[in-house]
């Protein structure tokens, strides 16, 4: 067996370079008119780098991460060597189904340690014991404590890595795959092609798409009218990222305040917020855990790499998720859908409009969030 423990253990140079980095910042000009309208908000940065540097306990945080068993597996694909990093926590019920939960982009498995224990002890939240699921939650290659790739590769190949891992490492045959974002994509690929991959768990509707599908009713062409007037106005990052991911490296690799700002701009854009105000949605604390994963081990380039290498692994055309699909619909998602849409590409079985939430479904709305897997996880069980 590869598998082995991990803990997380950020060597003390790190952050010592990472507070000498922050305290010695150079700071941008500040626009009149909407903080945020260009970017990351000067005020609300320089506010939350002074909450980190003189309140934020990374050694804290760090050891409620290791709360939950962390490990590393060691997988080959395509004669390439990677370790991958997750969260592994069994169910507490009689016959749990297995569930991996995949992360995105500029996420990490940060996005779900607040789910974890309401999803694998529902009894402890007044639900259900027999609803108890077991849970992988993995890091993305080339993310947090995950190992980098030599260079770019996609979501199908990460797909394959997470197959590789719950099957021959983990002794899992059946298993639901979730995931938003990036995570949706693997996802996909996962239910395409994955072995060990029986249903999916959606909460984004546009990472694993047939090519060959087009929109045709009025409703889907509103919506892709929509997505294509958002993208215009926020795909800036995605453009340098598919493109040049190691110009944009080379500033971000040696300016934290850099990887802050770039990561805490999608949170504020993306996330369905109260006012506009970040923090009715989040604490400090877990938006500077989640950057301190980038932070941890330089992973912020080659995550980005992601955003490159999925041109290497198109979609077949015509293909389609022929098993079955859940997908969670929440109201804050800038890339939102019609079911229809949705349906050329996966087989829809259960949709679910949520009252509130945004991107970050799982880190926003945790209770909204696990209900929807675990119901989801619960039909599966019981189909009649």
């Amino acid at each position: 067996m590869s598998v082995r423990p991990f803990s997380i253990a950020v060597p003390q140079e790190r952050l010592d370079w990472i507070e000498r980095r922050l305290r010695d910042a150079q700071w941008p000009t500040e626009a009149v008119g909407d903080p945020w309208a260009y970017g990351a908000s000067v005020p609300e940065m320089r506010s939350l780098v002074d909450y980190w540097l003189n309140h934020y306990d990374w050694r804290a945080r760090e050891a409620a991460m290791n709360r939950f068993p962390h490990f590393l597996a060691s997988v080959e694909v395509d004669g390439a060597p990677y370790d991958v990093h997750f969260i592994h926590v069994k169910g507490k019920g009689p016959d749990p189904k297995v569930a991996i939960i995949i992360h995105g982009w500029p996420g990490s498995f940060v996005e779900f340690l607040a789910s974890i224990e309401r999803l694998t002890d529902p009894a402890k939240f007044g639900g259900d014991p027999a609803d108890a699921l077991t849970v992988v939650i993995p890091s993305l290659i080339g993310y947090g404590f995950s190992s980098k790739p030599a260079k770019p590769i996609g979501p199908r190949t990460i797909a394959r890595a997470f197959d590789t891992m719950m099957r021959e490492e983990l002794g899992y045959h059946d298993y639901i795959a979730q995931g938003g974002d990036w995570g949706s994509s693997v996802s996909g690929w996962l239910g395409y092609e994955g072995q060990g991959c029986t249903a999916l768990h959606l909460n984004f509707a546009f990472g694993w798409t047939n090519p060959d599908a087009q929109p045709e009713t009025p409703e889907e062409i509103a919506a892709a009218q929509k997505l294509g007037e958002v993208w215009r106005i926020e795909s800036g990052y995605m453009v340098i990222q598919s493109t040049k991911p190691v110009s944009l490296d080379h500033a971000m690799a040696d300016s934290p305040l850099g990887v802050a700002a770039w990561l805490v701009e999608k949170f504020h854009t993306w996330s369905q917020l109260e006012n506009g105000d970040l923090w009715s949605v989040y604490t400090r604390d877990q938006i500077l855990d989640n950057i301190m994963v980038y932070l941890a081990n330089n992973t912020f380039g080659t995550a980005s790499w992601l955003y490159r290498g999925v041109f290497d692994e198109p979609v077949p055309p015509g293909a389609r998720v022929t098993k079955p699909v859940a997908m969670a619909d929440f109201p804050g998602e800038l890339a939102r859908f019609p079911r229809s849409t949705m349906e050329k590409s996966y087989n829809i079985v259960r949709w679910t409009e949520q009252p509130k939430g945004g991107h970050f479904a799982a880190m926003e709305q945790p209770e909204l969030f696990t209900r929807d897997l675990l119901a989801y996880a619960r039909e599966l069980r019981n189909p009649f």
